[in-house]
């Protein structure tokens, strides 16, 4: 599987370190829709160590629903013992999804808390979209 480059990989540890341990948060940019972060699911068994879920999303409300424009989840593998040691976390997309087109793609299948499958070419491609969008979310402020 493919994962983030180092400098997304910065940027959402950077939002880890936000989070704080806390279950969600949301984060505002002058301009910007919100983004919210929210921990999914933990102690999910991978082939690289346990992982966490990871929800990050971009929404607005339309007909007063929310509409998630995009949201992608993230199972994130976190084997540092210091905090700059990026080489030992491994984060991975896993889903991406956008309302407004009516697409929902899963690139990683997890079932009963166990990393099962995934798909190579959805996974990459999510891959690559979350390392421009972590990009636009940094120097669009919301890690003020």
């Amino acid at each position: 599987m493919q994962k983030l480059n180092q400098y997304s990989t910065k940027i959402f540890c950077r939002l880890l370190h936000k989070l704080n341990g806390q279950q969600h948060m949301k984060l505002q940019a002058s301009e910007f829709m919100p983004l919210t972060m929210e921990r999914l699911d933990e102690d999910i068994q991978t082939p690289y160590g346990k992982g966490t879920l990871y929800s990050l999303c971009h929404y607005y409300e339309q007909n007063g629903d929310l509409m998630r424009d995009p949201e992608m989840c993230f199972l994130v593998v976190d084997n540092r013992k210091e905090e700059t040691d990026f080489d030992f976390i491994g984060i991975y997309a896993q889903m991406y999804q956008q309302d407004n087109l009516g697409l929902y793609e899963e690139s990683i299948r997890i079932d009963s808390g166990k990393l099962t499958s995934y798909i190579k070419v959805w996974q990459s491609g999510h891959c690559q979209f979350a390392n421009q969008w972590l990009k636009n979310i940094s120097q669009q402020g919301f890690l003020k």
